[in-house]
C-alpha cells in the first residue's frame, strides 16, 4: 500500500512540473521563406505566447531536390514520418513515407515516394543561402 501512495505522489508531482513548463502558445503569421531565385526554401511561423504576448519565430527549411543533371528540382520539407515534396514555388506536389518495416532487409531504405507532378515541369539552378541571408529572410534583427 505504501508503494501505490508513494507512486501516485511522483505521478502528481511529475504532472504538476510538466504542466509549469508547457509554453502555450497560437500560432499567428506563416511567411514564405525565398532565396534569390524567388524559390521558396522554407517558411517562418510567428507565434504569440498566450500570457505574455511575446513574440516567437521559428525557421524551417526544405532540403533541395536535385536531378541527375545537377539542377534543383523541387524542395523536400522533413515531417513526422516521412517528408512533404515541393515544388520551387513551394506548392505540395508528392511526398515520400518512411516504413520501417523494410528496414531490417533494406538498412539504407529511404521510402516510398510518391510524386505528381504538372505537363510543365519548371527547373532552375539554386545556391544555397548563407547565414546572413537567412537573417535577412526571417527578417531577424
Amino acid at each position: 500500500m505504501n508503494l501505490i501512495k508513494r507512486t501516485m505522489i511522483v505521478a502528481a508531482l511529475g504532472l504538476a512540473a510538466s504542466g509549469c513548463s508547457v509554453l502555450e502558445s497560437k500560432p499567428v503569421a506563416r511567411e514564405d521563406l525565398k532565396n534569390t531565385q524567388g524559390h521558396v526554401i522554407g517558411y517562418k511561423d510567428v507565434m504569440r505566447d498566450a500570457r505574455t504576448g511575446e513574440e516567437l519565430a521559428q525557421i524551417a527549411l526544405f532540403v533541395p531536390r536535385v536531378n541527375s543533371r545537377g539542377e534543383v528540382v523541387g524542395y523536400e520539407e522533413r515531417v513526422r514520418g516521412g517528408s512533404v515534396l515541393r515544388d520551387l514555388n513551394g506548392k505540395k506536389i508528392g511526398g515520400r513515407f518512411v516504413d520501417v518495416r523494410s528496414r531490417g532487409s533494406n538498412p539504407g531504405n529511404s521510402g516510398l515516394m510518391i510524386v505528381v507532378r504538372g505537363k510543365s515541369a519548371e527547373t532552375a539552378v539554386a545556391e544555397v543561402p548563407t547565414i546572413e541571408q537567412l537573417i535577412q529572410l526571417a527578417q531577424l534583427n
